[in-house]
């Protein structure tokens, strides 16, 4: 008995010493019931929230392209399997092929046409009337913009040219004062070597009898006085009465107050027309500037541009007959 008992010990002993500890995992951290339920609260509040549409925009446009991005040959298809039962094979295309039949190049396609998604609402052939009208609005604002610039173009170059014409007409201008000036000179020479006195002309002179290079000139003049006459004549007559006469008053401040007994004579010669003068008129201020300075070169030997008279007709020192000539 007391063997038995110590051959059972022993065992126990041995096996006690073969026994082997298996490696249990680390205890993790059990969730509490709280933590459950706002973890469960904060699902389902994510689960029920309602996207807005950007978001959803957005999924369905990764989708979309998603779609896209993959072959429109799904070999679970049944027009795919139907297809590779007549011998279709994929990154082939189907029917005969024409290079060999007609010796063109075989542009058939491998996969189907593919579509084409829509954004927009607008109906087939939208987009091209977009463009067209684009296109045409394009073209408006080049043909403005070109415009703008010939028009800028344009006007510098009119204000150029009236710019210059202004200059010589003063030019003009001032020709026609230097043959008014000789002319006089020469009338008062010869006035005074005929009859030892000097004589001036231009107050009674008839108007058509003057040169009608310089007819302007006078004309204007005439016109001028009679204007300063009747601005005059309206001061007086408000200060003085019409039938007054006073029998010291000289023949002149007669005429300038009033008494135009010699007055008439020379308004009407203003107004009085003169197919001459309107001739001469038509012409451009370069046309009559080139007339009077020619003319002054021929009679008097007199360089407008030198503004000097010559002894004789050779002028001899003057560069030329051209303001240009002159620079």
């Amino acid at each position: 008995m007391a063997s038995h008992d110590g051959a059972d010990t022993a065992g126990e002993e041995d096996d006690y010493m073969n026994m082997t500890f298996e490696e249990t995992a680390p205890s993790t951290k059990t969730e509490t019931l709280t933590q459950k339920k706002k973890r469960l609260a904060r699902e389902a509040e994510l689960k029920s929230r309602t996207k807005s549409k950007a978001e959803l925009a957005e999924e369905e446009k990764e989708k979309r392209e998603a779609a896209l991005n993959s072959s429109t040959l799904d070999k679970s298809n049944k027009g795919f399997k139907m297809m590779a039962a007549l011998g279709y094979k994929p990154g082939t295309a189907l029917g005969a092929s024409r290079t060999a039949r007609e010796g063109a190049k075989d542009d058939r396609l491998l996969e189907p046409i593919g579509l084409e998604i829509r954004d927009s609402r607008s109906g087939i052939g939208a987009d091209a009337e977009k463009k067209r009208k684009f296109r045409e609005e394009v073209e408006a604002q080049q043909n403005t913009e070109k415009k703008r610039k010939v028009d800028a173009g344009e006007f510098r170059e009119r204000q150029q040219k009236e710019r210059e014409e202004k200059r010589m007409e003063g030019q003009m201008w001032g020709a026609m004062k230097v043959c008014e000036k000789l002319e006089e000179e020469d009338e008062a020479k010869q006035s005074t070597e005929q009859n030892g006195s000097t004589s001036k002309r231009r107050q009674t002179r008839p108007l058509k009898s003057v040169n009608v290079l310089w007819r302007t000139l006078v004309r204007q003049r005439a016109i001028n006085e009679r204007d300063r006459r009747m601005r005059y004549d309206l001061h007086q007559s408000l200060s003085r009465r019409p039938d007054y006469d006073d029998p010291d008053e000289d023949k002149e401040d007669k005429m300038a107050l009033g008494r135009k007994a010699e007055l008439d004579e020379v308004d009407i010669d203003i107004d009085e027309e003169d197919a001459e003068l309107d001739e001469f008129e038509a012409f451009e201020v370069s046309e009559k500037l080139g007339k009077l300075v020619a003319y002054l070169r021929e009679h008097w030997h007199y360089c407008f541009w030198c503004k000097f008279r010559y002894p004789d007709e050779t002028m001899e020192g003057c560069p030329g007959t051209t303001e240009a000539d002159h620079d």
